[in-house]
C-alpha cells in the first residue's frame, strides 16, 4: 500500500483468458452451481476475529472440506442463485473446485453442485467467479472490496487471484478499516506477509499520538490486533508507561459485545507489551477480584465477600446498605510498607451484560483496618432489589474490584 511497503513487490500481471463471454451461459456450461446465500447469525460477533474463525471453519479441521454448504447450516437461506459454469475452467483455477468436481463421490458426477456463502461474501464471490473466466478484476481504487475478494480467493483456493489482489492492495492508499482487515488475513495466505506488515506500519504511524484525546473514541472500538500493532511499534518513553498502562485497561473495560474476551487479551497480549519495556515505572502490581452476590444475600445486608491476599496485604470485601448500596474493601493484614493503591469498582448491568465503572480513587494500604468505600449504584433500595433491576443477572449481582499498587517515589 501507499505506506512504502510495496516497493520492490513484483507485480502479478493480469491475463486475458478470453472466457468471460461464456460465463453463466448455459449452452457453453456443463455444470450448474447452486449458490445458497445465507444471513448472518444475529448473535454472532461481527469483529474481524469472528470472520477469521468462520473462514477457518469453512475449511474444516483438516483444511480439506470441499462442501462449503455444510459450514453455515444454522443460518437461514436468504436466496438461491443458479450460475452456469464450466467444471474445467473452474478446476483449472481453483483447487477447491478441482476437488469438488473430481473427488470420486456421487456428487462429483452430478450436473448440479452446491456452494453456501454468507450474504457479506456474495459480491466478492461473484467477482472471483468472473476472474476465473477472464483472469481480470474489476478496476477499483477502494482497498476494502479487494480485501474481500482476497479472502474469498483464499477460501476457494484461487492462488492467481490472491496474488493479483495483494499486488493491487500494496499500491493503494490504506484506510484504518482496510488495515484492520489486512491484520485479520488467515495464516494460510503466506504471501500476504508484506501486506500485513504494511498494515501494522500504517496503524502505528496514524496513531503515533494514541494517548491524545483526538483518537480515544476511535481506539476504544478498535479490535485487539490493531491495538497490539500500535503498542508494539510505538516507542513511548518511560514517562508515558503508566498512561499507556491505563489506556490498555480503559480499552479492555470499554463497552463492547465481547468485553470478557477483551479482558483476557489485554492481560495475555497487550499488558506485556507495556510491562516488558518498563525500566523505572511508577507501578509494579495489579489485581482484579470478581464477586457474584445472590439476590437473597442482598436482602439481608451486610454481606461479607471474599478475603484475598495480594502482595504483602490481605483484603476483605463486603456490601452494606447505609442509605445506599456500598461496596467496601478493608485491609485485614499487612506485612509490607505503606503504599498507594488505586482502585476501581465495577458492576455488570443489563441489557449489555458488561461491567460499568461506578467509582475509582486511591487509598493507603499499610495499616490494618484501612477502608475505602463507594456508593455503588446511587439508586433507592426498591429500584435496586426489584425483579426488573438492571443489576441482577440470573438473580446474581456481579461486582468487580480492580486494584493497582503504585510505587512511591524514592
Amino acid at each position: 500500500m501507499s505506506t512504502g511497503a510495496g516497493a520492490g513487490v513484483e507485480p502479478e500481471p493480469e491475463t486475458d483468458d478470453g472466457y468471460e463471454t461464456v460465463f453463466n451461459v448455459e449452452v457453453f456450461s456443463d455444470r450448474e452451481l447452486r449458490v445458497e446465500v445465507v444471513g448472518r447469525d444475529d448473535d454472532a460477533p461481527t469483529s474481524g476475529a469472528s470472520r477469521k474463525r468462520r473462514r477457518e471453519e469453512d475449511k474444516g479441521d483438516d483444511g480439506e472440506d470441499i462442501d462449503s454448504s455444510c459450514t453455515v447450516t444454522s443460518r437461514p437461506v436468504l436466496r438461491v442463485e443458479t450460475i452456469y459454469v464450466s467444471a474445467g475452467i473452474l478446476a483449472a483455477k481453483s483447487s477447491f473446485f478441482y476437488k469438488l468436481f473430481s473427488n470420486g463421490m456421487k456428487e462429483s458426477g452430478q450436473r448440479q453442485a452446491t456452494v453456501r456463502i454468507s450474504d457479506s461474501e456474495e459480491k466478492a464471490f461473484m467477482e472471483l467467479l468472473r476472474f476465473m473466466y477472464s483472469g481480470k478484476l474489476t478496476a477499483t481504487t477502494e482497498p476494502i472490496p479487494l480485501v474481500d475478494i482476497l479472502m474469498a480467493a483464499d477460501k476457494f483456493e484461487v492462488v492467481s487471484c490472491m496474488k493479483l489482489c495483494i499486488q493491487r492492495l500494496m499500491v493503494l492508499p490504506m484506510t484504518p478499516e482496510s488495515a484492520l482487515m489486512c491484520l485479520d488475513l488467515p495464516c494460510s495466505i503466506s504471501m500476504a506477509a508484506d501486506l500485513t506488515e504494511a498494515a501494522k506500519k500504517f496503524l502505528a504511524e496514524r496513531y503515533m499520538e494514541f494517548l491524545s484525546t483526538e483518537f480515544q473514541d476511535e481506539l476504544m472500538r478498535m479490535p485487539p490486533a490493531g491495538i497490539e500493532a500500535i503498542l508494539s511499534r510505538n516507542d513511548f518513553g518511560v514517562a508515558s508507561e503508566v498512561a499507556v498502562y491505563d489506556f490498555v485497561l480503559r480499552w479492555a473495560s470499554s463497552p463492547c459485545p465481547n468485553s470478557e474476551e477483551r479482558m483476557d487479551i489485554s492481560s495475555s497480549r497487550l499488558l506485556p507489551l507495556v510491562r516488558l519495556r518498563i525500566t523505572n515505572a511508577d507501578f509494579y502490581s495489579c489485581h482484579t477480584v470478581n464477586w457474584a452476590v445472590k439476590r437473597e444475600q442482598c436482602r439481608s445486608l451486610p454481606t461479607l465477600g471474599p478475603i484475598f491476599s495480594w502482595e504483602e496485604y490481605v483484603f476483605a470485601l463486603s456490601v452494606h446498605w447505609v442509605g445506599h448500596l456500598g461496596l467496601y474493601i478493608e485491609m485485614e493484614e499487612n506485612k509490607g510498607p505503606t503504599r498507594t493503591v488505586h482502585f476501581e469498582f465495577q458492576a455488570k448491568t443489563k441489557p449489555l451484560l458488561q461491567f460499568v465503572t461506578w467509582h475509582k480513587g486511591t487509598f493507603a494500604a499499610g495499616c490494618e483496618g484501612a477502608v475505602c468505600s463507594m456508593e455503588l449504584l446511587g439508586i433507592p433500595w426498591s429500584g435496586f432489589i426489584a425483579d426488573d433491576s438492571p443489576f441482577f443477572i440470573d438473580d446474581m449481582l456481579h461486582l468487580r474490584v480492580k486494584l493497582k499498587i503504585m510505587q512511591e517515589p524514592q
